[in-house]
């Protein structure tokens, strides 16, 4: 099966249902140079959990909170800018499984607002490529999510 790359627009993307959910996560921006050849990377076109260390230690890893997660993308913020066009490596740990999943994203969309003091940023990102297992483990959490919050609603 190789690479799940995700060949929909930022607008079709729109389809997907959001679901809210307040995730860490961390993440790392990619130079031009890595950004072509990440997709030749185990984490990317391999399927066994073994092969998806968490981000590599030698890289600045920014920390970041989700604001809602879809399978095609999802809306983070941040204390540090986020800058369109960027290609970001996303570390997301979803909470009912031990192995955080991998996901290569492109910036869609940026903002920022002042909140408590301070300056933070928003982000919509795109999802541009994780593997089988990853993609498993993300619409598990993503239906789980959904039912969870209208079993909430109902009561």
């Amino acid at each position: 099966m190789g690479v799940m790359t995700m060949q929909k627009g930022w607008m079709e993307q729109r389809r997907h249902e959001r679901v809210a959910a307040t995730l860490k996560i961390s993440y790392r921006v990619l130079d031009s140079q890595e950004k072509d050849g990440i997709l030749q990377q185990p984490r990317y076109n391999q399927t066994t959990a073994d092969h998806l260390p968490h981000l590599a230690q030698k890289f600045h890893a920014y920390h970041a909170v989700t604001r809602d997660i879809s399978e095609g993308g999802l809306s983070i913020s941040g204390e540090h800018p986020f800058n369109q066009g960027d290609h970001v490596e996303i570390s997301l740990q979803l909470p009912q499984f031990n192995v955080a999943v991998t996901i290569l994203a492109e910036v869609a969309r940026s903002s920022s607002f002042f909140e408590l003091g301070k300056t933070m940023h928003n982000a919509g990102v795109k999802i541009l490529a994780l593997n089988r297992e990853d993609m498993d483990r993300l619409m598990k959490f993503l239906l789980s999510e959904k039912l969870r919050q209208q079993a909430l609603k109902q009561n």
